[in-house]
């Protein structure tokens, strides 16, 4: 690949950095490629310079910055500032006459070297928490003599909604408003955004290579989208932001999206000297999308997941590892790759909704959600003790990240369809996923859901079959054979797809075409291997429900290690 002369900028918060305000170690390895064969890197952020400072090991500090949401353009590798605009004198004027007409809100003031604040409030005290740096109090604007680069205002969502129509009367006297997050309303210097802040580092940099590419999320970054020759957004971006870019990616800032954006620009060269809309070439070819150190960092987790199954299993004596090592690969897909979750806020009403509805594999579930970090890795030993919240089955009101509890089989999927049929009814824009195993399909309300699903057009709900052949008393082809499955759901009025459970690529493609589905449900029929990555439970009935003893699992765990050890080598 060569990326000679080209430009990527990205907007950190929501964009690049996760949820926890870390570098995604995916995203890390994509950018220092992407700068290895010649591509410029360069950060776009409300954030002043010293709350970025702490990302530059990883992100570079050879390409100028764009800081205080185009305020200030600053070269960290020089330790100099190219450019920077200020607030006007009326912005102490805004200050004042906000304090006094919303006493709540929490002012900020923003400087080159140093942040006030004005009044804690909650809003107030989780934004420095994340920001991870010190602000000083103040009581008065008129104490703070240094040239403002911007102020912000922090309080709950319908405090700041009514925060900017009253503002609104001061727009045209050099400052404009721009909401960074539904909680903050930001004042600019008139004039400023990072649109306006990359045309003037084009000015700067002498730019003169084939494109510009770009990566937002927000409001705040729309003139920069637009000032791009590409533009891309998370998949979980404002809806004013997806209407205007040129790809919406099927990442968010927690699973890859500078990745993903980045491993499309190396396989589609944009045409040169125009604007640029890819994303029809893109997802018309066959060029896999699914970047190699994405995949290969899923096929390290869902190892890491399976040695959490065995763990749990072991620890409790008791439990299903068989059709919860079948399932690990494509768990392992959905939280880490495809869902919208929120480990630090599960019940996020935004989120998409994951249903085992074969609940007796819950040890799987446990583990890709300690991975994923809504619970600490060390709980799944806990599984099933007298105490521990991690139960046989999955709990929805004790364990974080369960959307529901199951174990019933059939009724899991059932609750799937209810939550995609409420999605629909309150307009709501998440999907909603649920696992099915095999044998569970000789369950009648199995059928009663499916033509509930079919008949009220449930797009938004993606069912999964897991066709490892067995169940708890044999073959399913002798028990009770759902053959064949796939005509029996087309008969039902479903899309259905059919994939490798245990080839990433395979595994994309199947979700990235559920996607593409209107006006019907979607199953997606995977082939797995009941028992998975440990060689004496692989196709086994014995391991259906069966514990190992000590033996058994020291060979379990050390045929995984093994695995994850020629994964990381």
């Amino acid at each position: 690949m060569n990326f000679s002369k080209t430009v990527f900028v990205s907007d950190l918060d929501g964009t690049l950095l996760k949820s926890d305000k870390s570098v995604n170690p995916i995203d890390g390895e994509a950018i220092r490629r992407y700068k290895a064969a010649g591509g410029r890197f360069v950060i776009a952020s409300g954030r002043p310079l010293h709350t970025v400072s702490g990302f530059l090991d990883i992100l570079g500090r050879e390409s100028p910055m764009i800081l205080c949401n185009g305020g200030v353009i600053y070269d960290a590798e020089h330790g100099r500032t190219l450019y920077e605009k200020d607030l006007p004198e009326v912005s102490s004027e805004i200050i004042r006459d906000i304090r006094e007409h919303f006493p709540d809100v929490s002012p900020e003031i923003y400087t080159f070297s140093k942040r006030y604040f004005f009044h804690m409030n909650t809003v107030e005290k989780w934004h420095q928490h994340i920001l991870g740096i010190d602000f000083i109090k103040a009581d008065r604007p008129e104490d703070i003599t240094e040239p403002w680069n911007k102020m912000l205002f922090a309080d709950e969502v319908e405090v700041i909604d009514g925060l900017t129509e009253y503002v609104k009367k001061y727009e045209g006297n050099g400052v404009r408003f721009v909401r960074s997050f539904p909680k903050f309303l930001e004042v600019l210097p008139e004039g400023v955004s990072k649109g306006s802040a990359l045309k003037k580092l084009v000015e700067i940099m002498k730019y003169d290579g084939p494109y510009i590419a770009a990566a937002g999320d927000y409001d705040n970054d729309i003139e920069m989208l637009e000032a791009a020759d590409i533009s891309f957004c998370p998949a979980d971006s404002q809806d004013i932001v997806k209407d205007i870019s040129d790809v919406v990616l099927k990442n968010t800032c927690d699973t890859g999206a500078i990745s993903e954006a980045l491993n499309i620009l190396e396989h589609f060269e944009p045409r040169v000297g125009k604007k640029v809309s890819i994303a029809e070439k893109i997802y018309q070819t066959e060029v896999p999308i699914m970047d190699e150190l994405l995949k290969k960092n899923l096929q390290i987790t869902a190892c890491k997941v399976r040695m959490g199954i065995i763990e749990g299993v072991y620890n409790a004596k008791s439990g299903h590892p068989g059709g919860s090592l079948s399932i690990a690969d494509t768990l392992t897909y959905l939280y880490f790759n495809k869902l919208n979750i929120y480990p630090d806020n599960p019940k996020l009403p935004e989120r998409d909704r994951f249903v085992l509805s074969k609940g007796h594999t819950a040890p799987a579930l446990y583990s890709v959600l300690a991975h994923r970090g809504f619970f600490p890795i060390e709980e799944l030993k806990t599984l099933r003790h007298i105490g521990a919240r991690l139960q046989g089955h999955p709990d929805m009101k004790h364990i974080p990240g369960v959307d529901m509890s199951t174990g019933s089989l059939g009724q899991g999927i059932s609750a799937a369809c209810g939550m995609a049929l409420s999605a629909k009814l309150s307009g709501g824009t998440y999907n909603v996923y649920a696992i099915l195993g095999d044998g569970e399909l000789e369950e009648g309300q199995v059928w009663e859901a499916a033509m509930f699903a079919a008949h009220y057009k449930l797009d938004n709900l993606v069912a999964i079959v897991d066709n490892n052949g067995l169940q708890i008393d044999g073959k399913i082809s002798d028990v009770c054979s759902p053959y064949p499955i796939d005509e029996k759901f087309r008969a039902f009025g479903w899309h259905v797809i059919t994939m490798d459970a245990h080839d990433f690529d395979s595994i994309e493609k199947a979700f990235n075409e559920a996607e593409t589905v209107v006006n019907q449900p979607t199953v997606i029929i995977q082939t797995s291997v009941k028992g998975k990555g440990v060689s004496f439970m692989e196709n086994q009935v014995s391991w259906h429900g069966s514990a190992p003893n000590t033996e058994q699992y020291e060979q379990a765990m050390s045929e995984l290690k093994a695995q994850l050890a020629e994964l990381e080598g």
